[in-house]
């Protein structure tokens, strides 16, 4: 019983949300041992935890990064329950459709990372309408309406948070690169997980993951990095202008009717001007790849800058 006025207030942040509050919790404690289990964020459904990455493995990661690893495997495993309730079959079969139509695995299969598509279908992928419900969000509510472990959801809320964008590499110091953001000009040091150091003056599209709990002074780069730039006359790839991707922010900030500069960057950066908007650009710029990053050329808006582009 005095639980009840916490859970009423925890009703979740839009309408998908709460429909998955009303039924979820009859229908996932068929797989779930109990809700304790999420509370201590230690699911026991069998043929869900073969997905968690090992505690030996996870010992292998810088401290930062292996605690989003671990964060984004537990709301994978969360977000692959809830989406066969009803109330998400919408953004599952969008998640799907994406999936099939962009086979993401990383090259040469396909442009798109398994880290990069994992993280759109969780953080940015999101419902009609103007509460912007994502899996994450709806996952978050519903742990949040059992009262879970307050750390995981600060993780999960720090990962929603997030969006692809773009950033100017200013250069190294030891085991971090230094980067300051197009647009809102925010600077920022992060270890980047692929291995790939680059080079000063380079413009990376990222997801930058921030530091956690007050114990790190520095962020992550979670995707393997697209490097943005355009095939040279002697097929060496020369790093993009910073001054053009100004320009393509130029010519798209406000179309999402956003007056406020830095909001409307956010939004175009997480959610695009339409629902494979980031996909699909990384899609058809592909241009070429190592195993730690991956090259992009042209602009979403100019299909002839794109060399994949019909």
């Amino acid at each position: 019983m005095k639980n009840r006025p916490n859970q009423r207030q925890n009703r979740g942040r839009g309408p998908l949300a709460r429909k998955v509050i009303d039924s979820a919790r009859q229908q996932l404690q068929r797989k779930v041992t109990s809700l304790s289990d999420w509370k201590d964020g230690k699911l026991k459904s069998v043929e869900y935890q073969k997905s968690i990455v090992s505690d030996e493995k996870l010992s292998k990661l810088d401290p930062l990064h292996a605690l989003y690893v671990y964060s984004q495997n537990q709301l994978s495993v969360l977000i692959e329950q809830i989406s066969e309730l009803p109330a998400l079959d919408k953004l599952a079969d969008i998640y799907a459709y994406a999936s099939e139509e962009y086979m993401p695995s990383g090259p040469p299969m396909s442009p798109l990372t398994t880290s990069y598509f994992t993280c759109w279908g969780a953080f940015d992928l999101c419902s009609f309408g103007a509460k912007k419900e994502t899996l994450c969000t709806v996952v978050t509510d519903f742990c949040k309406y059992i009262n879970a472990d307050h750390g995981q959801l600060e993780v999960f809320e720090e990962m929603q948070n997030s969006y692809m964008g773009v950033y100017k590499h200013e250069g190294v110091s030891g085991e971090y690169i230094h980067f300051r953001e197009l647009v809102t000009n925010r600077e920022l040091k992060a270890i980047c997980p692929s291995g790939y150091m680059g080079l000063e003056g380079e413009l990376w599209f990222a997801r930058i993951f921030p530091p956690l709990f007050n114990s790190f002074n520095y962020s992550v780069v979670f995707t393997t990095p697209y490097i943005l730039g355009k095939l040279g006359s002697n097929n060496s790839f020369i790093s993009a202008v910073e001054n053009d991707w100004l320009s393509y922010f130029k010519r798209n900030l406000g179309k999402n009717r956003i007056e406020n500069i830095e909001d409307s960057y956010q939004s175009l950066m997480k959610y695009g001007l339409s629902k494979n908007y980031w996909n699909e650009y990384i899609f058809l710029s592909y241009r070429n790849h190592r195993d730690d990053m991956i090259l992009l050329e042209g602009f979403p808006d100019i299909q002839s800058s794109m060399p994949h582009a019909k």
